[in-house]
């Protein structure tokens, strides 16, 4: 995602000399903020602290008021195309500020909610008629497969049968003269 890009470059110089907090995830330090605008729907997942969300209005929605959102280690948001996200490291009265690590993906297809009549025709139709489809091929093959047996005995049959009669028929000529 290009936004990578753009966290690396806005971590202090401390953060990117030392590395990530976590492997995989991007590190904000303690007292500092973010902004996150994504160009696809995408997925935050906290991996170690806690931070303080501003998360602004659905794109078309110019209605929706700006919320505030606490998240910590463990739980996610889902953060849609042109929504605007600022994020700071949050902690509680009397606690000591610290750094925060975090996760930002693209939301992968599975997490969209789920269409019952999109999961019917993928897992249940679709293979349905694969299988038809698969019967159907053996049937014809099977088929053509006793016709052609059927056609080899035929001739072998009569392969047979010519075979003996010239075999015999020259005998019985023979006897007779």
């Amino acid at each position: 995602m290009l936004s990578r890009t753009v966290l690396e470059s806005q971590q202090s110089a401390i953060a990117s000399a030392a590395g990530r907090v976590l492997a995989g995830s991007w590190k904000l330090d303690a007292g500092r903020a973010i902004t996150l605008n994504p160009r696809e729907r995408s997925v935050l997942e906290i991996s170690q602290g806690r931070v303080w969300l501003s998360v602004g209005a659905r794109p078309g929605q110019p209605e929706q008021a700006t919320e505030d959102v606490v998240l910590h280690q463990g739980q996610t948001l889902v953060i849609e195309p042109g929504q605007q996200v600022v994020m700071e490291s949050w902690f509680l009265r009397g606690g000591a500020p610290s750094a925060v690590a975090f996760c930002w993906d693209i939301a992968p297809v599975a997490s969209l909610e789920a269409d019952p009549a999109l999961d019917w025709e993928l897992g249940v139709a679709q293979p349905l008629r694969d299988l038809v489809c698969a019967l159907g091929q053996g049937g014809r093959a099977v088929v053509a497969a006793v016709a052609k047996t059927l056609g080899a005995s035929g001739r072998l049959a009569a392969g047979l049968a010519r075979f003996a009669l010239h075999r015999i028929a020259p005998q019985r000529v023979r006897m007779h003269a």
